[in-house]
């Protein structure tokens, strides 16, 4: 579903999601029903709505505002924001680029958590020095003031995605100069809790309260999926950066003499091996002349192909996407996705063709890094649609790493 813009501030949209309505809904019944359950014979069914409606409708108000300041932290650390859209509790915001800083991400981490608990201790402050508690405004104050203080508190829980998660890592990094030390810990903590969660909602479910203890179970085994999958994207993320072009199983090239003709070129077609095959590369006595792609013969009478030859045909050699058999492996996904086929030439430092790599030869090699190897039909199929196994994203990846910093 679309999401509705509010308003904008320093360029940056600010929207909200259909499905907060609901929420808004659901959390104002909720409050209201405990109103009248705990005061039923001081406030009244309408009254008790009110609250419920206004406490939610201003704890939305203080989350808008904190997320203001915090954008305008962010944006002074120098993070490039697109946009952000608030789910009632929280918000998701769309970053093009992140901070470079270990400081910097110290100081975005806190302001979120800071200005709730400024903000509860403001709202607390004034409820409880009021005259009479009963008042339905001192209510709202009271209950907004909780909420944020429970908000505050909330944010600060060392989980990844929570300010309490990126303080940590932040942290870290600050003092031990490493940036991946820092996401390593963090993770680990993430998989200590979860663990946690996860035995305390097992123990729940057979021996207290089942439906708490299917909740906690159910999200102690949601944070330790989590924590699995960033400790693959991790890996990922370091084979990418340091592998080298050279520790990949290239594609060995398919070679034909310039002075061959058509027909002896359809006579290879015809026996080879790897249906993804679709280049010949030209040789003269040796030397590498230029290449050709298969489909060629489509252009040309079968009656002429005895007297067509190949090196009338071909194109440069250096028209042909390539790379050095040193280069890093994230540049050379990046080249991959810039070209039409899929497929780069591995050149040595002196440019001499050594083979061709394309997604799934990059692939494979990243699940062999990960201990995953893969049943050869399945390869065979990946070399045929050129794809990278098992839904890895790897130039998605590659973005990700950019926007933070770390290529």
């Amino acid at each position: 579903m679309r999401s509705w813009q509010i308003f904008k501030i320093w360029g940056i949209p600010f929207k909200v999601h259909p499905y907060w309505f609901v929420i808004l809904f659901l959390f104002s019944w909720s409050i209201s029903n405990q109103v009248n359950l705990s005061s039923g014979d001081i406030y009244n069914i309408k009254e008790a709505w009110i609250i419920g409606f206004l406490t939610s409708f201003f704890l939305l108000s203080s989350i808008i505002s904190h997320e203001v300041l915090h954008i305008f932290v962010s944006l002074n650390q120098g993070v490039k924001i697109k946009k952000i859209t608030f789910y009632f509790l929280g918000a998701i915001l769309q970053i093009d680029k992140y901070c470079q800083t270990a400081l910097g991400n110290i100081k975005i981490a806190i302001v979120r958590p800071l200005f709730c608990f400024v903000t509860a201790f403001i709202l607390l402050f004034i409820s409880n020095n009021s005259v009479s508690q009963e008042l339905i405004s001192i209510n709202i104050i009271s209950r907004v003031g909780i909420l944020n203080l429970f908000l505050g508190f909330l944010n600060l829980i060392p989980i990844g995605s929570l300010d309490g998660g990126k303080l940590l890592k932040s942290i870290i990094w600050h003092f031990s100069g490493s940036k991946n030390k820092g996401r390593n810990f963090l993770n680990k903590v993430n998989l200590f809790l979860s663990f946690s969660v996860l035995i305390f909602g097992i123990i729940c479910l057979f021996r207290f309260n089942f439906y708490y203890g299917f909740i906690l179970s159910f999200l102690g085994l949601f944070g330790v999926n989590s924590a699995k999958s960033e400790s693959q994207f991790l890996k990922i993320e370091k084979i990418l950066k340091f592998s080298k072009v050279s520790e990949l199983k290239l594609k060995p090239l398919r070679k034909i003499e310039f002075d061959s003709n058509f027909s002896e070129l359809n006579k290879l077609i015809k026996n080879k091996k790897d249906e993804s095959d679709k280049y010949f590369f030209v040789t003269n006595n040796g030397r590498w002349t230029g290449y050709i792609d298969e489909n060629i013969l489509k252009t040309v009478s079968i009656k002429k192909w005895e007297r067509n030859f190949i090196g009338d045909f071909k194109k440069p050699i250096d028209s042909f996407e390539r790379v050095y058999i040193n280069d890093k492996l994230w540049k050379i996904v990046e080249r991959i996705e810039e070209t039409k086929e899929g497929f780069i030439l591995v050149l040595n430092a002196t440019d001499i063709p050594l083979g061709i790599v394309d997604r799934s030869k990059i692939g494979n090699f990243v699940l062999i890094k990960l201990g995953f190897n893969l049943p050869s039909e399945i390869v065979k199929k990946l070399n045929y649609k050129n794809q990278y196994p098992l839904g890895i994203n790897l130039p998605r990846i590659i973005n990700s790493m950019k926007q933070k910093g770390d290529l």
